[in-house]
């Protein structure tokens, strides 16, 4: 999982980009950034992918993805990554666990086995 080297698309509000969902150009600003992450989730009704496939493949159209990437977010990542590789435990117990935090887990935890499973199937190659 390569999350070090996020390259940005220098992309900055409000600006313009061919939407995926609408199918035609539209004027991004934060606003409708947030609106186009919504269409594009509710195009998945089958589940066929997870949010973070659908994400990936459908907003690289219309959208820098450095703008979701902050400390925060890589901390969190770098976290994840030592539970896993380390067998760190992330609590002694359930009743210490932060809901956000395992909610947070949880996703991420779905994303990566799904990365998992299509190098597996030899559809796409990930580096760790």
């Amino acid at each position: 999982m390569n999350y070090h080297n996020v390259q940005s698309r220098n992309l900055v509000f409000p600006y313009r980009a061919k939407s995926p969902t609408l199918k035609k150009e539209v004027l991004y600003d934060k606003q409708e950034l947030w609106n186009e992450i919504d269409r594009v989730l509710d195009e998945n009704k089958d589940g066929k992918f997870t949010a973070g496939q659908q994400l990936y493949y459908n907003m690289l159209h219309c959208a820098d993805s450095t703008f979701f990437y902050d400390i925060d977010i890589i901390m969190l990542l770098e976290e994840y990554m030592l539970h896993k590789r380390f067998g760190i435990p992330l609590y002694t117990s359930i009743d210490e666990a932060g809901y956000e935090r395992m909610s947070l887990f949880s996703a991420i935890d779905e994303e990566y086995l799904a990365i998992q499973k299509m190098e597996k199937d030899g559809s796409r190659k990930i580096h760790n």
